[in-house]
């Protein structure tokens, strides 16, 4: 399968808001909330996502990208400054999101690489990455070589449901 990695930009928005919120739908299916996962997966929700992206290319030093895989969107990426106050030296790996249908094929893998490359551009030594609490990405950050550093609260945007995050820290990247 022939792959490329393409920077967020305002033609592929609508592709990436798509992939981002079907892949919640896939991953997180038993942990959040059915109603919200459905809700988000709506056109007229990804279409609002759409909105809200093509903002982010103007507004913030954070970087995305999309994973296309024989042409077809499957796989998202978001680096960022840290948000956790406990790791403001550490860049953060916002968000490694793939369709079922292409995991397991090593493209995790060739994300997170790509992660710490952008997170290096940006000047960062250092890594953190959230990820909910059983989610089953935790065990692929651990095999990535993070190494759990603690657990904070993580609300659901536009719901009351609070769940677990798993913090990860790698000290080198």
């Amino acid at each position: 399968m022939n792959y490329i990695i393409e920077d967020l930009n305002i033609n592929n928005a609508y592709d990436y808001a798509f992939v981002n919120s079907r892949a919640w739908l896939e991953s997180y299916q038993g942990i959040i909330d059915e109603s919200y996962l459905k809700k988000i997966n709506t056109d007229e929700a990804i279409k609002e996502l759409t909105e809200k992206i093509k903002g982010y290319l103007v507004t913030e030093p954070n970087r995305y990208f999309l994973l296309r895989v024989d042409g077809k969107p499957v796989g998202v990426l978001g680096v960022r400054t840290p948000k956790y106050k406990d790791y403001q030296d550490c860049g953060e790996l916002g968000a490694i999101y793939l369709l079922n249908d292409v995991k397991g094929k090593g493209y995790g893998k060739i994300l997170f690489e790509k992660a710490k490359e952008e997170l290096k551009k940006m000047g960062y030594s250092k890594m953190v990455n959230g990820c909910i609490d059983g989610n089953p990405s935790n065990n692929f950050y651990k095999h990535m070589g993070g190494k759990m550093v603690k657990q904070i609260p993580f609300k659901v945007h536009n719901t009351d449901q609070e769940l677990i995050e798993n913090i990860y820290y790698y000290d080198e990247i």
